[in-house]
């Protein structure tokens, strides 16, 4: 036992009769407990002590409950809160797929910046009442959905240490979101024709390509987008093959020849690289979806929502999410039968893909001028 560690010192309270014992734990932190020795003298597991006597049993006392907690700290795994999640995230490379991994990542780390100096701590510190404050203190600042992802990433994370033995009991186990009061969540638009012909013209060079992929290609995910390379580009079957990040699905997306012809040439002008990123400068950025959005504010395109339930971050009523929801609401309308609409965009249940479809109400008035006159 180290001097730090076994040195202590007795203390009076004034709400209480009994010696209390000071210390600093293994684990750093100050540490109080109460020895039950009357500071007065008196009865003391059936002797009785002189105030005199009462002060030194309560020295060998205080010894004794610093030895135990000393004992009780080198019996469990003393990983810090830091240390695990960092090591978790490292082994998680292996199974988790990029944007799972990111998503992980990126939760870890925001609980690590909340605890603060308490992220050097012990594993086993965390008590579901931190679990709780956290969630408090994410809700203030983004999305219930948001939120979600994090604690289930992070409900994952502590679960792994349940599993290895170094926690007894889950602290994010059950523990919801809260929902405010008349909050809703922001329901995306998709973005008319003339928009994304907008956006392809005046948008940055590497923007307005990564739209123009993003659209020809059905709607596949900014993740997959950005990290979309020339080794893809299959020219003589005419397809895009990818092979999606958040699911894991292959996709071969046939070319449209407008898009081929636009996209050959693009490739033979950077010098027909063999494995290259189309977009290397996007594909580097940290906030790539916000940026976007902050694109489609300066151009006005869609509508700012005012936070709601306590959230400060502004929400907008379209991302390069939107574009999905255009390809998606685009080939129905020109008549494609639903489950080829889901083979090409990538949607494995009709129900996904109804949520997607968002026809506005030129469409629908176009669709209703093809029933019969009575």
């Amino acid at each position: 036992m180290s001097e730090r560690v076994g040195s202590f010192s007795l203390n009076e309270d004034a709400k209480s009769p009994f010696w209390f014992v000071s210390f600093i734990g293994p684990d750093g932190s100050q540490k109080r407990r109460s020895t039950k020795v009357p500071v007065a003298g008196g009865l003391f597991k059936g002797e009785r002590l002189s105030a005199a006597q009462a002060k030194k049993r309560a020295l060998l006392v205080g010894a004794e409950i610093v030895k135990s907690v000393c004992s009780e700290f080198e019996a469990h795994d003393n990983r810090s809160v830091r240390d695990f999640l960092e090591e978790y995230v490292l082994r998680s490379q292996r199974r988790l797929r990029e944007q799972s991994l990111r998503n992980m990542r990126r939760a870890c780390d925001l609980f690590v910046l909340w605890l603060g100096k308490r992220a050097d701590q012990p594993l086993r510190s965390v008590t579901r009442l931190d679990v709780k404050m956290f969630t408090e203190s994410r809700c203030a600042e983004v999305r219930a959905s948001t939120v979600s992802r994090d604690l289930g990433c992070l409900r994952t994370a502590f679960e792994d240490a349940v599993d290895s033995e170094i926690l007894p009991r889950n602290p994010f186990r059950n523990v919801r979101v809260p929902r405010t009061a008349g909050e809703s969540e922001l329901k995306r638009q998709a973005f008319s024709l003339e928009e994304l012909r907008f956006l392809i013209t005046h948008l940055p060079d590497e923007w307005s390509s990564a739209v123009r992929c993003c659209f020809e290609t059905f709607g596949q995910r900014l993740g997959d987008i950005l990290t979309l390379r020339w080794s893809q580009f299959d020219w003589e079957q005419r397809v895009v093959r990818f092979v999606t990040q958040k699911t894991g699905r292959t996709l071969a997306q046939p070319m449209r020849y407008a898009f081929y012809s636009w996209a050959r040439a693009r490739w033979e002008a950077a010098g027909c690289p063999q494995d290259a990123l189309l977009h290397p400068h996007l594909a580097r950025l940290s906030t790539p979806s916000q940026e976007f959005t902050n694109l489609l504010r300066a151009f006005g395109i869609g509508e700012d929502t005012l936070p709601q339930g306590g959230r400060r971050r502004r929400l907008h009523s379209k991302s390069f999410h939107s574009i999905r929801a255009s390809a998606a609401t685009l080939l129905q309308a020109s008549g494609v039968a639903q489950g080829v609409a889901m083979k090409l965009v990538g949607h494995a249940s009709e129900a996904i893909h109804e949520v997607y479809v968002k026809p506005d109400a030129e469409l629908l008035r176009s669709a209703a001028e093809q029933l019969p006159e009575l």
